[in-house]
């Protein structure tokens, strides 16, 4: 996937040179909007499948308010703010500090998120990495892909 994303970067370049998208996939830098529905396939097969329901709808507020909202990867939020956006499914209430602390804590120990510096009064800075840049993910997927059978070429 990769591959694919660094050569549409390179034929881009060759069309509007001033576009300089030559920094590799996972770097700290803007993403191009080319990029984004090959970004999301990734975060549906790759990541999606590894969350709970709780963690997943986090993971999708976090890369929202990110990585897709200005292709920055870094967005600082607060424990009470996810709180009172991420709703339980039971009875449609708001989940409680503890599960927003646990479900923070889970998505930065499988490398979905990390923290970036020391919590302030606007909340704390997380950077959101894409499944690219996940070893869980990675690992995933080429377990899956070692399992799906092949296209057949004939057709």
């Amino acid at each position: 996937m990769k591959n694919h994303i660094n050569r549409i970067r390179e034929l881009l370049n060759e069309i509007d040179p001033e576009m300089n998208l030559s920094t590799p996939v996972g770097a700290d830098r803007n993403f191009s909007a080319v990029e984004l529905p090959l970004i999301i396939q990734e975060i549906v097969d790759d990541l999606q499948p590894l969350l709970t329901a709780y963690q997943a709808a986090f993971y999708w507020y976090l890369f929202r308010h990110s990585i897709a909202k200005n292709g920055n990867p870094l967005l600082r939020m607060s424990t009470p703010g996810l709180k009172a956006i991420i709703r339980s499914s039971r009875g449609g209430g708001a989940i409680s500090p503890q599960q927003v602390q646990e479900t923070l804590t889970y998505l930065q120990s499988m490398g979905a998120i990390r923290k970036e510096g020391e919590p302030n009064r606007d909340g704390t800075l997380y950077r959101i990495f894409m499944p690219d840049e996940i070893e869980t993910c990675r690992k995933f997927r080429a377990e899956r892909t070692a399992t799906e059978p092949k296209p057949d070429a004939s057709k």
